[in-house]
């Protein structure tokens, strides 16, 4: 069987040598920037001004971003983990459902969704592998689950999605951040943008029903 850590583990961001920056002027910084020197070491943004951090971004030696948490639906927790080589997105943990643990691993070649683990029941063992035919067709995944708890893949369990519309697995789209702020992100910024934030472009890495739900 295989199984994952599901813990999410925040990576520091020394808020407290940073640069402050209040866009509102309600008196609380929106954005606070760590530097060293003069390199960006890390980041830390409240997007809709309720006083909790919403985004994390950090950078390498060279500037480029390495990786990414995220808070969406703003309880001050973070549902997304995204880590970047080369500025190319690498791999995506995600908390798909209220439990405050990760449930779902996106695993990217070349900044393209190839593959996605889950774990759909909360056990930390996975028991779906997403597999992705047509790269420019992440909302057509073929699912393989493991039905009788053997960790293994089953035979005749495998869901093709789009061939396959009523199979009630079709991958929800999550909904975005709240647009009640600016991105804070300079005009030419080399922060990568996923594939959840585009605007009438390509639908979001495959959620839980879970999700859909809320």
């Amino acid at each position: 069987m295989q199984r994952r850590d599901t813990a999410i583990v925040h990576e520091d961001c020394d808020l407290d040598s940073g640069q402050k920056t209040d866009v509102n002027g309600d008196g609380r910084p929106d954005i606070t920037v760590v530097r060293s020197g003069a390199t960006e070491i890390c980041r830390a943004v409240d997007l809709n001004f309720d006083g909790k951090i919403d985004a994390w971004v950090y950078r390498d030696g060279s500037g480029q971003v390495r990786r990414r948490e995220s808070d969406y639906d703003r309880d001050g927790r973070i549902d997304e983990i995204s880590t970047y080589q080369g500025g190319l997105l690498k791999e995506q943990q995600r908390a798909t459902t209220l439990g405050g643990k990760l449930d779902t691993w996106h695993f990217y070649e070349a900044g393209k969704l190839v593959r996605t683990e889950r774990d759909s029941d909360g056990d930390a063992i996975i028991d779906q592998w997403w597999e992705y035919p047509a790269p420019d067709k992440p909302q057509c995944p073929l699912i393989h689950s493991d039905v009788d708890g053997d960790g293994r893949p089953d035979p005749g369990a495998t869901v093709d999605v789009c061939a396959q519309p009523g199979s009630g697995y079709v991958p929800p789209e999550r909904s975005g951040p709240a647009k009640a702020g600016p991105s804070f992100e300079q005009s030419g910024s080399d922060v990568p943008v996923e594939m959840d934030k585009k605007e009438g472009g390509e639908s979001a890495p495959p959620a839980s029903d879970e999700e859909k739900s809320e």
